[in-house]
This record gives C-alpha cells, sequence and structure tokens, in this order.
C-alpha cells in the first residue's frame, strides 16, 4: 500500500476488501462486546480498533482518489475545450485537494500521498486559464487579444481538447489571459450599464398637450422626467467614460455622451423658444401690434409656422431621444430663440418709445403696457391700469354713447369725481392721450384750487369744505392760513394780534369737530378728519408763535412751516411750497380725498430734511428703525405737495436694469421715488445703482434739460 510499483486497480480492489474485512471484525467485536455485558464479564478492550480503521480509512480514500483522478483528468484532457464546465472542473479539483491534504497528514511517509498531490498540484493550474477562457463576457476583440498572446486560435476550433491546450502549455501565458478576461468581465458591466440607459430611452415620451384648444396647435406639457432620465444617464454615460476598462467600448459610449449633451442642448433650446414664443404669440395676436411692429411681426410669423409644424410632428411620434435629436432640430431652435431675441429686442425699443412719450408706463411692467397697447382703440383698456400710473386717480368717466371716447371726468379710490372738463378725447395713440389726460388733470386741479381760494372767503368755513375737491379744500386751508398769519405779523401790533388768529383757529376747528359728530357722507367724512388733521398742526404752530412771541415773518419759527401761497406770474396763477430756504412747485397730482397722517414734531424735523435736500437738488435718506414712519412720512410729504410718489420695495432680486428703468421714469416725469430696505440691494447692483443716481444728480445740478441714462438720451 505504501509503494508507487502497486497497480492502482488491483490495489484499490485490495483496500477495499480489507475495509470490509475490517467493518465484519468490527462488527464482530461488537457482538462479543455485548455477550461478555451480558454473562456479566468485563468487556475485553480494542485498544488499536480505531487506529486501525482511521488508517484503513484514509488508504481507502488514497487509493480511490488516485484511480478516480487518474480517470477523471484523462476524460478530462480528451473533452473538446467547448464542452468543459469551468465550474464543475474547479469544484471537483477543490475536493482532491482537501483529500490530498488530509491523507498527507495520515500517511505522511507514504510515497502514493505525495504523487496524488502532484497530480492534483499539476492540474490547478490549468484551472483558472480554462475558467478565463470559458468567460462568456469574452467578445471577439478579446480572443483576438488572446490569440495574439498565445501564438494559436482557441475560438472557434470545436477539436481542441484541454489536453491538447495543457500540451500547449497555455498556463505560461496565465497573467495575460487574467487580464483580458478581467478587462471582458468589467467591459460586461459596463455594457449592462450602457443596456440601462438604452433601456430607459426606449418608452420615453415628451408630453404634448394641445394649446389653446386650437386644432393642431401643441406645446410642451411637464418635461421633469424627461430632464430628470437625462441627468441621470449623463451621469451613468461619465461614470462609464470614467472607468479605465471603458478603452473596448469607449466609440460606443462616446456616442451616446455626444446624443445625450446633443438632447439637453436641444431641450433646453426648444423650452427656451415655448416660453418666448407663447409670450410673444399673444402679443402678435393683436392687429394693432402688428401694425405697430411690421418686421417683427413678420419675423414672427416664420418662428410661428414653423413651430406649430414642429410641435404637430412632436405630438405624431412623442418618443422623446427621437425628438430631440432630430436631424437639424438644435440649429433650428437656436435659429428661433436669435430670432425671437431680435423680436423681443424690437418689443422692448417699441415699448421704450411709448414710455418715453408718456413716462407713468415706467410704472407698468412690460405685459401690463403691452394689454394696454393690444386694444388701443379700446379706451377702456387702461382703466385696470390707472392706479399703478397715478397716484389716485383709479377710474376715467367716458360718455354715456357706447364707445364714447370723450372723458369727462376723473375718480378717486374714495369714490370722488373730478370734471376733467370738455374737449378731452381719448383718441389716437394711448400715449398720446394719455399725456394730454394728464395735463388736463393738473390744468383742472389748478382751476378748482383758484375758484376754492375765491370762494374761501364767500363763505363760512365749515360750509365751504363741502363745496369743493378734498384736494383742493385741504391745500386752500393751507394758503388761506399762511395768508392770515402773515397778514398778523406784518401787522403793527402782531403780538397782541397772534393770540386773536390763534382764537379763530380753534374755533374753527371746533365747528369741524362738531361737523364731525354730524351725520356725514363717507366722502364728506373723509375730507373733513384730513382737513382737521392739518388744522391741528397748525393750531399747535400758532400757539407756539404764541408763547415764543413771534413777531415777524423772518422768525424762524415761522420760516421752518410748510408754508402755502397762491402766486401771480404775469398770467398764469399758481400754488407755491415754501419751507426755509426751499421753494417747491405745487404737483397738482390728483390726490383725491385722501387721509393725512398726524403732524408730529418728529414730522416737521423730517420734512424740513427733505425739502431742504429737494431744493439742493439731492437726495434725501431718513435714519430710523423700522416701523418709526420713515416711509410714511417722505409719502405724506409728496401728498401735502400733490407730488407723485412711487414707493419700490427693494430686493436682493432688482437688478440695475430695473432700477434704470424705474429712475427713467421718475427723471423723464419728475416724480418722487421712495426706496424702501435701499440696503437689501446686492453690493454689486447697488454700485451700479449708485452711479446711477449720480448721473441724475448732476444732471439736475447742472440745469440740463436732456442727458444721456444708461445709453438713452432722456428728458430731464
Amino acid at each position: 500500500l505504501a509503494s508507487l510499483e502497486s497497480p492502482i486497480l488491483e490495489t484499490v480492489e485490495k483496500v477495499e476488501k480489507l475495509s470490509s474485512e475490517f467493518d465484519a471484525a468490527k462488527d464482530r467485536c461488537s457482538t462479543l462486546t455485548r455477550y461478555q455485558e451480558a454473562l456479566g464479564m468485563v468487556p475485553d478492550e480494542y485498544e488499536s480498533l480505531d487506529d486501525v480503521g482511521a488508517l484503513l480509512g484514509l488508504q481507502v480514500n488514497l487509493w480511490r482518489s488516485s484511480r478516480d483522478f487518474g480517470e477523471l483528468t484523462s476524460k478530462w484532457k480528451k473533452a473538446p475545450l467547448a464542452n468543459v464546465d469551468s465550474t464543475e472542473l474547479e469544484k471537483v479539483v477543490q475536493q482532491y485537494t482537501k483529500t490530498a491534504y488530509r491523507c498527507s497528514k495520515g500517511l505522511s511517509s507514504n510515497p502514493c500521498v505525495k504523487r496524488l498531490k502532484d497530480q492534483v498540484d499539476a492540474f490547478s493550474p490549468v484551472l483558472p486559464v480554462v475558467n478565463d477562457l470559458r468567460n462568456e463576457s469574452l467578445k471577439a476583440r478579446h480572443w483576438d487579444q488572446i490569440h495574439e498572446v498565445i501564438g494559436f486560435e482557441i475560438h472557434g476550433d470545436e477539436e481542441l481538447t484541454l489536453g491538447g491546450l495543457i500540451e500547449k502549455n497555455v498556463t505560461q501565458f496565465e497573467e495575460e489571459i487574467t487580464g483580458i478576461a478581467s478587462t471582458a468581465q468589467q467591459e460586461s458591466v459596463l455594457e449592462g450599464m450602457m443596456a440601462k440607459v438604452t433601456k430607459m430611452w426606449e418608452p420615453c415620451e415628451l408630453d404634448v398637450k394641445p394649446y389653446k384648444d386650437v386644432k393642431d396647435l401643441y406645446i410642451l406639457g411637464d418635461t421633469s422626467e424627461v430632464v430628470a432620465n437625462l441627468d441621470d444617464s449623463l451621469v451613468t454615460v461619465n461614470t462609464v467614460l470614467s472607468s479605465r476598462y471603458v478603452a473596448g467600448i469607449r466609440d460606443m459610449v462616446e456616442g451616446w455622451r455626444h446624443t445625450l449633451n446633443v438632447m439637453q442642448e436641444t431641450l433646453d433650446e426648444w423650452m427656451n423658444v415655448q416660453r418666448n414664443w407663447m409670450y410673444l404669440e399673444a402679443i402678435f395676436s393683436s392687429p394693432d401690434i402688428v401694425k405697430q411692429l411690421p418686421k417683427a411681426a413678420k419675423s414672427f410669423k416664420t418662428v410661428d409656422i414653423s413651430w406649430k409644424t414642429v410641435m404637430k410632428a412632436t405630438a405624431e411620434e412623442p418618443n422623446a431621444l427621437k425628438a430631440a435629436t432630430f436631424t437639424g432640430r438644435k440649429a433650428m431652435f437656436e435659429a428661433h430663440n436669435a430670432a425671437l431675441d431680435e423680436i423681443q429686442k424690437s418689443l422692448e425699443d417699441y415699448l421704450e418709445t411709448k414710455r418715453s412719450k408718456f413716462p407713468r408706463f415706467y410704472f407698468l411692467s412690460d405685459d401690463e403696457l403691452l394689454q394696454i397697447l393690444a386694444q388701443a382703440k379700446d379706451p377702456h383698456a387702461v382703466q385696470p391700469h390707472l392706479r399703478k400710473c397715478f397716484d389716485n386717480l383709479v377710474k376715467l368717466t367716458f360718455g354715456a354713447e357706447e364707445g364714447s371716447i370723450d372723458i369727462l371726468s376723473m375718480t378717486s379710490s374714495e369714490n370722488e369725481v373730478v370734471s376733467l372738463g370738455k374737449n378731452l378725447k381719448a383718441r389716437g395713440n394711448v400715449e398720446g392721450w394719455m399725456t394730454l389726460l394728464e395735463q388736463r388733470m393738473k390744468s383742472e386741479l389748478t382751476l378748482c384750487m383758484k375758484e376754492g381760494l375765491i370762494d374761501y372767503d364767500t363763505k363760512e368755513r365749515c360750509k365751504w369744505v363741502d363745496d369743493h375737491p378734498g384736494q383742493v379744500v385741504a391745500t386752500v386751508a393751507q394758503m388761506t392760513w399762511a395768508r392770515g398769519t402773515e397778514k398778523v405779523l406784518r401787522s403793527d401790533d402782531s403780538i397782541h394780534g397772534m393770540p386773536d388768529w390763534l382764537q379763530w383757529q380753534i374755533d374753527e376747528l371746533n365747528k369741524l369737530v362738531l361737523r364731525i359728530r354730524s351725520n356725514l357722507t363717507s366722502l364728506q367724512r373723509k375730507v373733513i378728519v384730513a382737513l382737521t388733521t392739518t388744522d391741528v398742526h397748525a393750531r399747535d404752530i400758532l400757539d407756539e408763535m404764541v408763547q415764543s412771541q413771534c413777531e415777524n415773518i423772518d422768525d424762524f419759527l415761522w420760516q421752518q412751516q410748510l408754508r402755502y401761497y397762491w402766486e401771480k406770474n404775469g398770467a398764469d396763477d399758481n400754488c407755491i411750497i415754501r419751507h426755509a430756504d426751499s421753494l417747491v412747485q405745487y404737483g397738482y397730482e390728483y390726490m383725491g380725498a385722501t387721509s393725512r397722517l398726524v403732524i408730529t414734531p418728529m414730522t416737521d424735523r423730517c420734512w424740513l430734511t427733505l425739502t431742504a435736500s429737494y431744493g439742493l437738488k439731492l437726495g434725501a435718506a431718513p435714519a430710523g428703525p423700522a416701523g418709526t414712519g420713515k416711509t410714511e412720512s417722505s409719502k405724506d410729504l409728496a401728498k401735502a405737495m400733490a407730488i407723485c410718489c412711487v414707493v419700490f420695495n427693494c430686493s436682493d432680486q432688482i437688478d440695475y436694469k430695473m432700477m434704470g428703468k424705474l429712475f427713467r421714469g421718475l427723471a423723464q416725469g419728475g416724480y418722487w421715488i421712495c426706496l424702501d430696505e435701499f440696503n437689501r440691494i446686492d453690493i454689486e447692483v447697488l454700485s451700479v445703482v449708485a452711479q446711477q443716481m449720480v448721473v441724475l444728480k448732476e444732471g439736475r445740478i447742472s440745469g440740463k434739460e436732456q442727458i444721456n441714462f444708461m445709453g438713452i438720451d432722456i428728458k430731464l
């Protein structure tokens, strides 16, 4: 059993016979032991039985394995390589390796063990080679590489056996073959990832939906799913391209990346065209706009026809990949976007022309202004936007006849109606008759002011307030108060005359208080309450002048008050306002029966600062904690002077173009603006805005009537 010369088959029969005899002897021992126990005898001990059994078992395993492994190797070597199951082969070899190892532990001196171990070890190097050659991931390009390494062809040779492979000593190329097989395996993983990308796009379609219920008119709906798939696919493709195993499939992956990039760029251009087309389509559906912008309208029509054709084709074939990578579609959308940008620019230039003719249009958004211009033949189209153009003119009353263009009166938010005289017609371009409306508003208020001032001396004050618009009442009351006070100050005995003037003021104030308690209409109450607010302040000023014994008009206590005068300048009468050294022209902006803030000493100081800076042609920046009335005090001063004041809430979303547009409107119209939360503007934008304000300030100080502002010549 320990001789290499022993025939394997005969020896196997011999050890199997010995094993059978040993098993029988072992059974006999067990039987005798039971008999001895039954007779009450001490059982014999068979000390060497287990050792002999273990040794015999190893011998049986050794010789059976030698026989079986020899038969298997002979069978494997004759088997065609294409039929070899590399997994089963590896499993069997591992099993015999373990058997050889166990035998070497128990039969270390037996040379037959070494022979078995050598046979198994000799076959082991073949396993990884066979395993690699049987790898299903190997493609033709990989086989070409293998053939080049080993010097002969394997793939496609049906007669090549495992034995032939061993004889040709292929195991010496194990490292190269393993490298090629590993690369093939990794490429297979990458191809699997790319297969998922391909599969993802097969069912993916664009959401195409009807637009405005018009036949064969479509737009893209929600593209979020397509964009998400696009992002995922690009991430996958870039991951594959970053792998060091991509070389074999690089061309295919690069092709996909190019396709996806084209798709992404096309979709971006597509959505941009759609956004601009939808915006402009509503605009150019108006015949008035088409008439005003014939060149832009013609360009838009070309884009419109192309857009409808593309969307109809997309509705018929909505596959996202096909639609977004259709030959020439990206270039077409880029051309359309360029054309639409030019149309937008033409539109902006057109709107700028309209705004420059009527600066209050700067306070409307592009969409709001276009709504008006698109309905230029309908004067009523401006009604919803009047509140943004004027301070408190919210409605115009037209003639009773249907389609009348005669403008009869203006109405405030308090429902106060003021006539606009005769022969004011909403005829021609909107900006033209809106400019006439602004002029008529001011001229009619000037006339009303003059009538109110003349009428003031003919009636009792508490009754006079019912006969005139609220703005006239408030302003004329200020004029007569200043006139009366200066009359006293110019008198010979101003110190004794001032208490009498104060008492008269108190008596008139008490009469107003009594009227407030009576049965009044809503409008009357608002007018009298606003007058009472200013009268209380006037009373306080007179009381302070009495206490200080103010005796002439040059006294600073009087000079620091907001004083209204009606002055004649040739044939023209006009209201002017003096405040210390400053002189401000009354603005005649229609304010309606607006309410007024209670005027405190802090308000007086704030106003004095504002009018002084205005007189110096500078801006003013009231400072203080939030909610203390900086904005409201500034706006109330504008109300007192009948100057249109725009309150603009700044934020970090503001850009210099938006501010420039606003400043152009203010500069050309001579309006005020209150920039709230000015410090919230981004520092980069703030620096440009500051420069814009410097240009306006220098223009005012120089007394220029025209300046170049942001590349545009504007009236100042």
